[in-house]
């Protein structure tokens, strides 16, 4: 096993119990749903797989919680650990937001009104905007320099994570993106900045093969979609077999 993709699922929205779903995104498998993501459970799993299955294992890729990258520096001694792009993008999305709500208070009755319920214009890539939603997120960030300021620095990370062809370039161009973003002076950005400093070799490790979490993710939503066809499953171990099954290879 060469490639492997950790990746939590909540079933129950609001609950705040998460399943840890561990895949092989080179076979298009899931190798096992785990009942938490605490670093004990994952640790033992490791160790049911015994030495010489952790030490084959070349690439791990996850989001930013801290348990999996601990679990996986100790048990996959020869892993790459990835941090996966589409966590890290979602983690600058929420901070934008929230620098919209700072701007959109301390602007005028008139910007505060434009500015209202624009959330989704701004985290959505720009390509995928309609004609009228392009020409309404225009007049935003012309009513706004400091929040076109923040939505410029948002598709240059996007850009910067589509474009950039190498790990030493990427090194580069994130610390000057990092310069921009700390001008800014915006709190959401000033700690997004932080994480990035954080997790910044697992961030810049997607550069090395272009790692990620995307079948995970594809996963994710197929096994909620068992979930609902099953009525809400509420034996664990019935659940875990039937997402396993889905998996195989043969019912694809």
């Amino acid at each position: 096993m060469k490639v492997l993709g950790l990746d939590e699922i909540t079933i129950h929205k609001g609950h705040g119990h998460y399943r840890l779903v561990i895949s092989a995104p080179e076979l298009g498998i899931v190798l096992d749903v785990l009942s938490d993501r605490s670093k004990e459970t994952l640790e033992a799993w490791f160790e049911q797989r015994g030495t010489t299955w952790c030490d084959n294992v070349e690439v791990c890729c996850a989001d930013m919680w801290d348990a999996y990258h601990t679990v996986a520096k100790t048990k996959l001694p020869n892993a790459q650990r990835v941090v996966d792009r589409f966590h890290v993008t979602r983690n600058l999305n929420d901070a934008v937001t929230t620098a919209r709500r700072t701007i959109q208070k301390q602007a005028d009755e008139a910007t505060q009104a434009l500015l209202k319920g624009c959330r989704w214009l701004l985290v959505k890539n720009r390509e995928k905007l309609t004609d009228e939603e392009q020409a309404q997120l225009d007049k935003m960030l012309e009513a706004s320099p400091e929040l076109k300021t923040c939505y410029d620095l948002k598709e240059d990370f996007r850009t910067w994570f589509d474009k950039t062809t190498d790990r030493k370039t990427a090194d580069k161009l994130l610390s000057e993106w990092q310069d921009k973003a700390k001008a800014t002076k915006l709190r959401s950005l000033q700690a997004f900045v932080r994480t990035l400093d954080n997790w910044r070799e697992g961030i810049l490790n997607y550069f090395n093969g272009r790692h990620s979490n995307g079948f995970a993710e594809g996963v994710n939503l197929k096994i909620k979609l068992l979930n609902r066809r099953g009525f809400g499953y509420r034996n664990f171990a019935h659940f875990r077999l039937h997402i396993l099954v889905a998996f195989q290879p043969t019912s694809r």
